[in-house]
């Protein structure tokens, strides 16, 4: 398991900086078929910051062309204003890869896109991340097609009008309890002196177990509530089974709970 990850990444280079985790707790493998991808070399707690989407600030106009000539690398700033890697063959956050039942999730801080562990992420597990995009309406045509094939998968990286509503509202209250610093277009956004040590959990956050490792074994004979599911997810990576109820957890989404009989 990680120790020590809160450091100083002012020791890191600008452009290897968007991952914040130690260099020798994660590497970069190609898919089988979404290109390269993060991946995690030992065990990460839940809550720990894994990056920060650094990049060239540019101007919301000029996100077309960029998107059109490199794919999807973007990150919003603000409605003006967006981030772009700066080179996207380079290893960073921008290689994390989406998932409609993501192990990370994104987290606005001081104006920050900081990327954090949902749960506990076990060694050799892909890092993945809900992309969030906003409804489709005006994709077309859409080319944001999600290819995760996890137990749940919505064949779209687009939220729906109900998800963005939610979610957009969750940001906009993350977004006001920290200061943003101005920025200035064509330039690097400059890293934060400090970064938090932990990402608490909120009920919109995706919250399901590793379908690669072994269920977490429950004794229980009524089902605990949504809040205690997440909290075991959470701090295991584990789906949940309760043999006496015949249910397995996969997990907790949209406030509504993922299972299958066993």
């Amino acid at each position: 398991m990680l120790k020590n990850l809160f450091f100083n990444p002012r020791n890191m280079l600008q452009w290897v900086l968007m991952i914040l985790l130690p260099k020798d707790a994660w590497e970069i493998k190609t898919t089988k078929n979404k290109g390269r991808g993060v991946f995690a070399k030992k065990d990460i707690p839940a809550g720990t910051v894994i990056g920060d989407y650094i990049g060239k600030v540019i101007k919301t106009a000029e996100e077309n062309a960029i998107e059109d000539q490199y794919g999807l690398y973007l990150m919003y700033y603000h409605d003006r204003a967006s981030l772009f890697p700066t080179d996207p063959k380079a290893p960073g956050i921008h290689l994390i890869n989406h998932a409609c039942m993501p192990n990370c999730w994104m987290y606005t801080y001081k104006g920050h896109t900081l990327y954090f562990a949902l749960r506990h992420i076990f060694a050799g597990e892909e890092l993945t991340v809900a992309y969030l995009l906003g409804p489709d309406e005006s994709c077309d045509p859409c080319t944001h097609v999600c290819k995760c094939d996890g137990a749940v998968c919505y064949k779209t990286m687009h939220l729906s009008e109900e998800q963005s509503e939610k979610w957009n509202k969750v940001n906009d209250e993350q977004t006001k309890k920290t200061k943003r610093k101005r920025i200035k277009f064509g330039q690097e956004l400059p890293l934060l002196d400090k970064y938090p040590k932990e990402i608490a959990d909120h009920p919109i956050y995706s919250m399901v177990g590793s379908l690669e490792k072994p269920s977490l074994i429950l004794t229980n004979k009524i089902l605990p509530p949504l809040l205690k599911l997440r909290q075991l997810i959470r701090e295991s990576g584990q789906t949940l089974q309760f043999p006496a109820l015949n249910i397995k957890i996969i997990g907790v989404q949209n406030e509504t709970i993922i299972s299958e009989k066993i």
